[in-house]
């Protein structure tokens, strides 16, 4: 590109602002340039001259003595001998308005980048000049000149040297560098000319707008003051809806400060100022007037349609509710400002708190509802008018007289009544109105169908505020059942009296301390008083004393209560004796103090009705006496059990303060005593003679009334004997009660003791039994002496023992009998049972409930074919009871009777019961010695059976503490991410920040050094300590290697995180990659480099796999086990080593076989390494809990195990190993998709 002439663009506006630029004095920075110049160079003399069509200036110099001049027409004159005659523009016309570079001499299309002359003496055409051969001649040159970019040379760097100079081609780099620098300058001074030049005219702009504004503040204080003082709201809206002023009326109505609210709309504050019936917005389309001095550009069409729809002024009333809770309605209207174009500018809104108003006309509704609610007639007459017409009623009026209200309006009150209407009544109410009173009277009134009604007629004036009467208001209610009432209470209380006096129960009624206010006729004949002489009397003086307590307790009860009471006690008549009154007691309630007033009693002689109950009380006792000793006697036990409970029973017979039983000791012929209870009884022997001649030599208890005894006498013999004593003479009647009582007594103590007898001679044949049972352990010899010990001890005819043989498939229940003993006189017997009698007795067997049978004649245990076949047989009793072992065989002891009928007595039946129970026992033992033997023969085996079983606890005691570990390790790991995932996110959030800082810094740093190239003495000092350049480079690099490692952090923690899956240990769906994965990562140490180890290469081949359902932990530790054995088996192998890793899909053949769970979809893992290998002994044993071929203290032999239970087990997957044809030991997982059944879609990631 050729150079143009400086002049070419001296009169733009950028060689206007570089014509300011070069035409200044000399500066530091361009001194500092040429002194670097002349060090570069190391050359005395150095200067920097500028130049245009007229002048050339000489900017800064290093080293000129004397006037410049010879210098710069030096300078000028090598620059015209280094420049081509071509390059010269002589002949080219100029405009005339160009201006020449220098007038005389020559411009330039293309000067030379440098001009070098390393001798002047030696160059003849500076033979002339007199720097070259003056006194101390220039012996050396160099021109460098001073292009823009755009190829405009403003001028050149000048070096010379008194001596003959060859300059380096690094020294000549540099210069040509110094030179750029020096137009640079050029530039940041010209950009600082036209900042002041721009900054000049800004303020220039700024004074005059402030000048404006100010009037507008002015302006606006004024209107905002007077907006202030106006008690109306108002509200002005910006285009966007935005409050920009809220005036003082606003504030103290809503709570908000105008600071607050300027900048939001009116739906953020909760307020509003259009009706909700109007559906447009226009909160957010108003526009208000903006009075900010910093105007914000606003939009070219506003939000706000168009003036038209807001033509009606007026909004409407809305509700405004303060933060604190208070409500104002408002009633809004408003006024539009409009641009140019017709659109809306600004709405200002006014507003005037109508909310007394509101409430006026909400209580005036109310009233006006409440008046029309009542269920009482209201009218209103006005008092203005002659004869006071009405002038309103309300509809329950209409309802009560029949009229409406235009029959009503207009018509006195008086077309009501009727001629028999209270005429005193009547004047109390012309009274009232004349003296403009109150009154309240109750008239006879008719309906508009003639029916009449009693009405209870409120009337009251009615004022203005000036207090002048101006009507009267009149509440009528319907009281015509009220009266109807009234007249019945008084019919009733007529016929109350009536009843009272002629009554044959005394009616009373007594203060609350019992005092008589009243007591009708029948005092006399009841208690011989008049009613006269019981009032004032008080009713606790005359009642019995041992009555009082009960008394006074009713007496609190009714005062407490409004319930009625009745009470029996006895009472004094006046002659002194008492009878037993029966009084029906209701308290009176105030209804003002709910306390009782009065209290109404009814009363009646109950006496002979006492006695009555007395001899019934009397009987019902000695019938519970018999009742009880009858079950004393019932329920068995010994003598001294059953007597004691007869002792007791007896003394609870009121009038029996004491008793004692003796029996008859057959051995000593004494009388011994078993049983006493009350007073103390003689506890001495006496003889049988004594007892039967009633001669006893020994006192019995002395008692203060009466002594009875009654001999216990069975059949002639004496048993015992009963001693009675009492507090009181007992009747006839008693004596005969424990008569019977005694013999009772009697018939039980035999009873019992021939039941002792029995028992202990039964109890004798049961033990003899059992030892013969239990001598022997061989089942046959037991059920044979069973059976026939069970004959002999019963006597019966035949008793057999059969074993029950349950159901089979496509066959009925059997008995087989097995032993038999039968009388020998008996001809035959029943030998075996019919298939057809067999069902009813095998389910009575299988249920265990035992068959009696007493006649087979009269027998409804059995059916009807059944039972004829006992008969048949000739069987006329029978008994079968059956037996379980514990093994589950059931049988049955059967006992048949021949010829006679024989009832089985229930202590036979107990007593048979005990030895089933004895033979259940004894078959129990010799099965238990049978498979004692058993046992003993496969003791070995169970030996092997507990060695595997405690091998198997061992197993899994290992894998649970395994379990633990895993467990404990996952939480940790779990705790650790997280703990150190909120400090990585808070140092991974602010790098951003911190780059974007630092870059800003930097930024900053080079524009000072750009402009400010000669820092201070102290700036260089700490530039060099620092080593400013290394940290301007470094701190960068820091940042991003800071962004890397927190970036790592953050996918090592969400590599703990999945792996952990603390949060995931039910079975759910989960990316099996994802998995992988995370276990890598923390592997990842132990894969890269190390020193001389040259790391693990990963080879990973993930196949397309939809989600897994399993337990994704336990598949983490599966990966886990098998990738840490792998990594061990490669620890000391040469290279290359190689993990291999690979996914695929396997789809079943669902006809290839049948298995237990069906053929599902299965994801399989491959994981391959090209370590040393199993060998094929080791790989047998190779998922064995404990086994491993590791050193001491390397493992525990728990890995493989556990993750073939996971994989087996938990997931219904296989795993195995082996070896492929590249030699790689091979292990290969599969699981299904899913645990339960097929899915229907699968999801691919």
């Amino acid at each position: 590109m050729n150079a143009r002439f400086l002049g070419q663009t001296m009169f733009s506006p950028e060689g206007n602002t570089l014509s300011q630029v070069i035409h200044t004095v000399s500066e530091i920075p361009f001194d500092d340039l040429t002194h670097l110049a002349s060090y570069l160079a190391q050359a005395p003399i150095a200067l920097i001259t500028f130049r245009d069509t007229t002048h050339q200036w000489l900017k800064s110099q290093v080293g000129l003595t004397g006037t410049i001049h010879p210098y710069l027409n030096f300078c000028e004159f090598i620059m015209e001998l280094h420049t081509p005659p071509e390059s010269r523009m002589e002949d080219r016309v100029e405009p005339e308005n160009s201006v020449r570079f220098v007038e005389t001499c020559q411009s330039f299309r293309q000067p030379p980048k440098l001009i070098i002359i390393p001798d002047t003496w030696k160059d003849k055409r500076l033979a002339t000049q007199p720097l070259a051969t003056g006194e101390q001649p220039i012996r050396f040159y160099l021109g460098i000149p001073l292009m823009t970019t755009d190829h405009v040379m403003l001028g050149m760097i000048s070096i010379m040297d008194y001596h003959p100079r060859e300059l380096s081609c690094d020294t000549l780099d540099a210069l040509q560098s110094l030179s750029h620098q020096i137009i640079s300058q050029i530039n940041l001074h010209r950009q600082l000319i036209q900042t002041k030049t721009k900054f000049n005219q800004l303020e220039h702009i700024i004074n005059e707008r402030k000048q404006v504004w100010e009037v507008v503040r002015q302006e606006r204080d004024f209107v905002c003051a007077v907006l202030d003082t106006v008690s109306a709201l108002v509200i002005v809206l910006d285009p966007d809806g935005k409050i920009i002023r809220f005036n003082r009326t606003c504030e103290e109505l809503t709570g908000y400060l105008a600071v607050e609210v300027e900048g939001k709309t009116l739906d953020e504050l909760g307020l509003t100022v259009f009706p909700v019936t109007n559906p447009s917005n226009l909160a957010s389309e108003s526009i208000m007037i903006e009075f900010d001095e910093h105007p914000k550009p606003r939009k070219t069409q506003p939000s706000f349609p168009q003036v038209e729809s807001y033509s009606d002024s007026t909004l409407g009333e809305t509700e405004w509710i303060r933060p604190d809770g208070q409500r104002h309605w408002i009633a809004w209207s408003h006024t539009a400002l409009l641009q140019p174009n017709g659109s809306i500018s600004h709405l200002i809104i006014t507003g005037i708190d109508i909310t007394e108003r509101k409430q006026s006309q909400e209580r005036l509704g109310l009233l006006e509802r409440a008046i029309t609610a009542s269920p009482s007639g209201i009218v209103i007459s006005d008092f203005t008018q002659p004869d006071c017409p009405i002038i309103y009623c309300n509809p329950a009026f209409e309802r009560l007289t029949g009229y409406a209200q235009e029959e009503v309006l207009g018509r006195n009150c008086r077309f009501l009544q009727g001629e028999d209407t209270d005429p005193t009544e009547l004047a109390r109410i012309r009274h009232a109105i004349t003296h403009q009173q109150d009154c309240i009277v109750t008239l006879k009134n008719y309906r508009k169908d003639g029916r009449y009604f009693w009405n209870e007629l409120s009337i009251s004036p009615v004022r203005d505020r000036e207090g002048r009467l101006t009507h009267f208001i009149g509440i009528q209610t319907d009281i015509t059942h009220r009266k109807q009432s009234e007249d019945a209470l008084r019919e009733s209380e007529a016929r109350y009296r009536l009843l009272a006096d002629h009554a044959t129960d005394l009616i009373s009624r007594h203060s609350p301390d019992g005092i008589y206010l009243y007591a009708s006729p029948a005092s006399r004949q009841l208690l011989g008083y008049e009613p006269e002489e019981l009032i004032g009397q008080s009713l606790y003086e005359l009642i019995h004393p041992a009555d009082l307590d009960v008394v006074n307790q009713k007496c609190l009860l009714l005062q407490n209560s409004s319930d009625i009471y009745t009470i029996s006690y006895r009472i004094r008549c006046r002659n002194g004796n008492y009878i037993w009154f029966e009084s029906t007691c209701h308290g009176l309630q105030n209804q003002d103090s709910e306390t009782i007033d009065e209290m109404i009693a009814v009363s009646r002689n109950i006496t002979e009705r006492k006695q009555a109950e007395t001899i019934l009380l009397e009987r019902s006792r000695l019938s519970q006496l018999e009742a009880e000793v009858g079950t004393a006697l019932g329920h068995g036990g010994s003598i001294a059990g059953i007597l004691g409970r007869c002792t007791d029973a007896i003394t609870q017979y009121p009038k029996i303060s004491g008793v004692g039983i003796w029996t008859l000791n057959l051995q000593s012929n004494l009388l011994d005593l078993q049983a006493s209870a009350g007073l103390t009884v003689y506890e001495g022997h006496l003889t049988e003679t004594d007892v039967l001649s009633h001669n006893f030599p020994y006192p019995l208890p002395e008692t203060r009334h009466q002594t009875l005894n009654f001999p216990l006498v069975v059949e002639g013999r004496l048993v015992g004997l009963m001693g009675i004593c009492s507090d009181e003479i007992l009747n006839e009647e008693a004596q005969g009660v424990l008569g019977w009582v005694a013999n009772a007594l009697a018939v039980g103590i035999d009873r019992v003791k021939a039941r002792e007898e029995l028992q202990s001679r039964r109890e004798g044949l049961l033990f003899r039994l059992a030892s013969q049972i239990r001598d022997s352990l061989d089942i046959d010899t037991i059920l044979g002496t069973a059976v026939n010990e069970i004959r002999a001890l019963l006597q019966v005819d035949q008793c057999h023992f059969l074993w029950y043989l349950p159901m089979q498939p496509n066959q009925q229940p059997s008995f087989t009998v097995t032993h038999e003993a039968q009388n020998p006189n008996l001809s035959n017997g029943l030998q075996d049972y019919p298939p057809a009698q067999i069902p009813l007795l095998a389910e009575r067997i299988r249920i265990a409930t035992t068959i009696q049978i007493d006649n087979i004649e009269t027998t409804t245990v059995l059916d009807e074919s059944t039972r004829q076949f006992f008969q048949q047989a000739g069987i006329f009793s029978l008994l079968l009871l059956p037996l379980e072992t514990r093994s589950g065989q059931r049988g049955a002891v059967v006992c048949n009777h021949y010829q006679v009928f024989r009832p089985w007595r229930e202590s036979e039946v107990e007593l048979l019961r005990a030895v089933v129970d004895q033979l259940a026992i004894a078959i129990d033992q010799a099965e238990l010695y049978a498979q004692t033997r058993a046992a003993a023969l496969a003791a070995q085996t169970q030996a092997f059976h507990l060695s595997e079983a405690l091998q198997d606890l061992k197993q899994k005691e290992a894998q649970l503490i395994q379990s633990e570990k895993m467990s404990s390790l996952g939480q940790m790991v779990a705790g650790v991410a997280h703990e150190i995932n909120n400090p990585v996110n808070f140092i991974y959030g602010n790098l951003t920040y911190a780059k974007e800082y630092t870059q800003d810094i930097l930024e900053l740093l080079e524009l000072y050094q750009d402009i400010y190239p000669n820092p201070t003495p102290e700036i260089q000092e700490k530039s060099q300590e620092i080593e400013l350049e290394f940290l301007v480079e470094d701190l960068p690099k820091i940042l991003s290697s800071m962004e890397m490692g927190a970036d790592r952090i953050r996918q090592i923690v969400v590599s703990l995180r999945n792996f952990s899956r603390l949060d995931e240990a039910e079975m759910k769906p989960v990316n099996i990659h994802d998995g992988i994965d995370s276990t890598l990562l923390i592997l990842q140490n132990r894969l890269k480099p190390k020193g001389a180890f040259q790391g693990i290469e990963l080879i990973k081949d993930y196949g397309k796999l939809p989600r897994v359902e399993c337990y994704a932990g336990q598949l983490n530790q599966v990966f886990m086990n098998i990738l840490s054995n792998a990594i061990d088996a490669l620890d000391n192998q040469p290279e290359p080593r190689i993990i291999k890793i690979s996914t695929d899909m396997i789809h079943p053949n669902l006809s290839e076989k049948k298995c237990k769970f069906p053929p599902l979809d299965q994801v399989r893992i491959i994981i391959r390494d090209n370590g040393p290998g199993i060998e094929d002994k080791v790989k047998n044993r190779l998922f064995d809990p404990f086994f491993t071929t590791k050193p001491v203290g390397k493992g525990t032999g728990l890995g493989l195990s556990i993750s073939y239970k996971i994989v087996v087990d938990q997931h219904r997957g296989d795993i195995h190993c082996y070896r492929d044809q590249d030699n790689f030991t091979v292990f290969e997982i599969s699981i299904p998709i899913s645990q339960k059944e097929q899915p229907s879609e699968l999801v691919f990631e």
